[in-house]
């Protein structure tokens, strides 16, 4: 279409030449002839010659390289478009091996994602994240940096890839450290890309290089920040910095990182960032590598998040766990229909059963009215049924060996967020030992009522029975008695002495005496009893023998009563063993083993142990 534009432009150039030319000479007619075609070639040339560059410049917006065509016409027209063709295909090719690579790295991250999303596991993350940055996309210099709240630092995870091996190492450093560009893009919570090292350089952290003997000619730096964090970190009434900045007034919305203790803050949402770089790379870093970085962060920032919240809730679980398991009293957690849901440690030991057969359990069959109970309904679904609670009410435990304890229990139902009733917390309380103290305390009433009522009825009768002993004295003064009236009279005497022995041991034990102690020989006790029944011991013929130890001490003891004592088990043994038996005592220092027995704290104890076959 060009190329008959062209004719057809020549044919009226040359048409109105004709027509001149019977007006003007014809030495001035060829010449402009010449200069007429030279004209419309060269009008020709320079519109083709815009074409091509309209083209190049299109073609240069189109892909980031650049693309340059030569414009130099060589043999004809026809190969400049060749050359642009063939130009196009190799841009082609370029842009699909791209798409090919940015295909894969996309797949990459939505693997890395989901392996980033599902993770618990903080080094499984970091490990998922080098290897999408390293192996993935193929940066050779990264760094994982995370706020460690409790030790009021940074820590990083630098990992470098060499090209033998991957070198990775760990550094802490403190906000001190934070300088230039990464302290800037902490601050501020922004992404920052550095594209001028010599300008701008990465800052040592800690006193050391972050990629020692880098190549890089780039970085970028990407915070990880909370999704749900506070934009100033000083909107706590406990800020320090906002207690140190008292009436100023700041626009810039940074996140402020000037202290030690703002590490630590609670409402701070900085919780670490990204770092890469393009050493030992061919291409520096672009907004592409940007983009790519802040994917990562944003899926590795909500995975933090979410693994700092499991955390906390994971701590206020066990910590409710053990205040639970501590309680020194019973729990049982109870539903509607009144089968146990959970029951804490105190309560399984007081029970005696795991806590899956308890949960197999009724509360019917757990907390009884009565010690002989079970066939009424525990006193519990008293709650369940109404809206009243029980305060300190006494029922009986019943447990997995059948025996009953006595508890007092404290019931109250518990509430959904919708306040709807889901069951009952009972409380209980082992009342055993007080029961048991409360008896002892019963029985010493009773003693000590008996003992006031022995001591009087003992005074009552020794009076009388001094004036009978006195009168049959006078009348044994008699010499007209005969003989059996004297031993009737002996007789009666030695009753009446027998009604005062009895007499003043009741009131030995209405009334007990001083202990006087003094320091004694364990042999020389030992020795003392066994005298007083060296009688006895002959008749029957018993083997006696004592074991001392040399390293007894002397004790402190009333040695009147603790002589009674060996002489009445001495006396107990003698009557129990037969004609020729065997009786043996030992004596040793005390090192325990006997539960009833408490020990005194500084003070050695002796045992004396008397044994018979």
């Amino acid at each position: 279409m060009s190329k008959v534009n062209d004719l057809i432009l020549l044919a009226i150039a040359y048409s109105a030449l004709l027509v001149v030319s019977m007006i003007l000479p014809v030495w001035i007619i060829i010449p402009a002839g010449f200069v007429i075609t030279f004209a419309i070639m060269l009008r020709k040339k320079v519109v083709h010659r815009q074409k091509i560059e309209r083209i190049q410049q299109r073609l240069n917006s189109l892909q980031s390289e650049g693309l340059y065509i030569e414009g130099k016409v060589k043999g004809t027209e026809n190969d400049v478009f060749y050359q642009m063709i063939m130009t196009l295909l190799t841009d082609l090719e370029r842009s699909l091996f791209k798409l090919v690579e940015k295909n894969i790295q996309l797949l990459s991250l939505k693997e890395i994602g989901r392996n980033i999303i599902s993770s618990l596991d903080e080094q499984k993350l970091i490990d998922s994240v080098f290897d999408y940055l390293i192996r993935g996309v193929g940066y050779r210099e990264a760094a994982f940096i995370v706020l460690r709240k409790r030790k009021k630092c940074f820590q990083a995870i630098v990992c470098i890839e060499k090209q033998t091996r991957v070198l990775r190492r760990t550094m802490n450093f403190g906000i001190e450290d934070l300088k230039d560009a990464v302290h800037k893009s902490f601050i501020s919570g922004k992404p920052l890309l550095i594209k001028d090292v010599q300008m701008h350089p990465l800052a040592n952290l800690a006193g050391e290089e972050l990629f020692p003997q880098s190549t890089m000619t780039s970085y970028l730096c990407v915070p990880l920040v909370k999704s749900s964090g506070n934009d100033r970190c000083y909107k706590s009434e406990s800020c320090i910095l906002k207690m140190q900045m008292e009436g100023e007034e700041d626009s810039t919305g940074h996140l402020y990182l000037q202290s030690d203790e703002c590490l630590s803050c609670p409402n701070l949402p900085l919780i670490g960032a990204l770092i890469v770089t393009d050493g030992y790379r061919a291409t520096p870093l672009t907004n592409i590598d940007q983009v790519t970085i802040e994917t990562v962060g944003s899926l590795v920032s909500s995975n933090i998040e979410n693994w700092l919240l499991y955390q906390d809730l994971r701590k206020e679980e066990i910590f409710r766990e053990n205040i639970l398991e501590g309680m020194i009293n019973g729990v049982f957690v109870i539903d509607l229909d009144g089968n146990v849901a959970l029951a804490n440690r105190r309560a399984r030991e007081m029970i005696g059963a795991t806590q899956n057969r308890i949960l197999e359990l009724s509360i019917n069959n757990i907390i009884l009215d009565e010690e002989n109970g079970g066939e009424h309904e525990s006193p519990v679904f008293r709650v369940l049924k109404g809206n009243t609670s029980l305060a300190f009410y006494e029922a009986y435990l019943n447990r997995a060996d059948g025996l009953h304890i006595p508890i007092r229990m404290n019931v109250s139902p518990f509430f959904n967020e919708e306040n709807e009733k889901q069951g009952a917390i009972i409380e209980f309380l082992d009342l055993s030992d007080i029961k048991r103290m409360e008896e002892k305390i019963r029985y010493l009433d009773r003693l000590a009522a008996l003992g006031r009522f022995t001591s009087a009825v003992a005074h009552e009768i020794r009076n009388p029975l001094t004036g009978i002993g006195a009168g049959i004295q006078y009348l044994n003064r008699d010499e007209q008695l005969s003989s059996e009236q004297r031993e009737n009279i002996s007789f009666i005497l030695k009753e009446v002495d027998r009604l005062n022995r009895i007499i003043i041991d009741l009131l030995k034990v209405a009334k007990p005496h001083t202990i006087i102690y003094r320091k004694s020989d364990v042999s020389e006790l030992i020795k003392h009893g066994f005298q007083s029944l060296s009688d006895i011991f002959d008749k029957k013929g018993i083997d006696f023998q004592m074991d001392i130890d040399d390293n007894i001490p002397l004790i402190d003891v009333d040695f009147d009563r603790v002589v009674q004592v060996i002489i009445n088990l001495l006396k107990n043994s003698a009557e129990a063993v037969g004609q020729g038996g065997r009786i043996w005592v030992k004596g040793k220092v005390y090192k325990g083993g006997d539960v009833e027995v408490v020990m005194e704290k500084e003070r050695e104890m002796v045992c004396i142990e008397i044994c018979d076959d």
